[in-house]
């Protein structure tokens, strides 16, 4: 069975793996031309907690990758009343295991910036709390004197979009022990679709000693739309007119259209190579993958994308498939 955690773990795959906290952080000021009037600094934390608290799992992803156990998430806010702090209980349970592998309070602090930053502190007689998720008038016999720090390193996440929020730790300051480890990473994103969550450790030449390779653990909200049977949309154009059609790729590339519907780039042209016959000069070809077939046809479909494919018209001919993803085999699984 594949470690989710260490035990003093802290907190996707390319870019999940590049999103440097300070990055992201120098990130914010970009947001303010298309946040709305209404979402503020002082929103952020009230946003974030909207985010991240109830139950979630990772059965859909662990149902089509092997490599990654049905993991469940259960957060619920705790202690009220301090102004730009917030505190949440965090349970989290593999399938079939008696108890819980971890259970941690998570302190939230709004800072100046409209950063988060966030620490996990252990509970005194943890079992005792087992469960205390459906009821969290359980802690009012608990305060934060009573804890300890569970992470030597603080998160610190960022508002990347209008419901998005990304971050993680800091370079190698995390110490880590776990499994021959001398240090952690941990990033996370969070959005309407649901949490990813990658913690790993490194030893000191940098190699990895546990933690998921493939990319982070994907959590979806328990109840939510099924919106995981991941698709790839394969996109072959003839390009006749370029710098007519170059208003189009401009146009798409400025909208919203791919991230707000879970949607990226896994290949695009020109080929690295061809093994087999000769591609005509003015073709393209795109591959792109959505996280299920609903939200591939919600990006096709929207108004604002109808309205940028006129763009191309006159200028590129398309031919647009959209396939199922096949599950990863058994013989790569670790």
């Amino acid at each position: 069975m594949n470690s989710l955690f260490s035990s003093t773990s802290g907190n996707p795959a390319q870019r999940f793996e590049k999103t440097d906290p300070r990055a992201v952080l120098r990130g914010i000021t970009l947001l303010a031309g298309f946040l709305s009037a209404s979402t503020s600094l002082a929103d952020a934390l009230d946003d974030y907690m909207a985010l991240v608290t109830g139950s979630f799992d990772s059965s859909a992803q662990a149902e089509r990758d092997k490599r990654y156990d049905n993991a469940i998430w259960h957060t619920a806010e705790i202690w009220s009343g301090e102004p730009n702090l917030r505190w949440t209980y965090a349970e989290n349970w593999l399938e079939g295991m008696p108890q819980p592998y971890r259970q941690r309070i998570n302190r939230y602090k709004l800072e100046a910036d409209g950063s988060i930053l966030v620490d996990s502190f252990a509970l005194p007689d943890a079992q005792r709390y087992v469960g205390a998720w459906q009821d969290p008038q359980r802690f009012e016999d608990l305060s934060p004197t009573d804890l300890t720090a569970d992470i030597a390193c603080p998160a610190r996440l960022a508002r990347t979009g209008a419901q998005r929020f990304e971050g993680g730790t800091s370079g190698q300051s995390c110490r880590n022990a776990y499994k021959g480890a001398a240090y952690l990473v941990s990033r996370s994103l969070a959005d309407e679709t649901g949490v990813k969550n990658w913690d790993r450790g490194f030893n000191a030449l940098g190699e990895q000693v546990w933690g998921p390779v493939a990319g982070p653990y994907e959590f979806k909200r328990q109840g939510s739309e099924n919106c995981a049977s991941p698709v790839l949309m394969l996109v072959y154009g003839e390009i006749h007119d370029r710098q007519a059609f170059g208003a189009y790729v401009r146009a798409l590339a400025e909208s919203d259209l791919y991230p707000s519907n879970q949607g990226y780039y896994r290949a695009i042209s020109p080929a690295t190579t061809t093994f087999e016959g000769q591609p005509p000069p003015g073709r393209g070809v795109v591959l792109a993958r959505f996280p299920c077939l609903s939200a591939a046809e919600r990006f096709w479909n929207s108004p604002e994308y109808q309205q940028i494919k006129t763009l191309r018209k006159g200028a590129a001919d398309f031919e647009v498939n959209v396939f199922n993803e096949l599950p990863v085999p058994e013989y790569l699984s670790w």
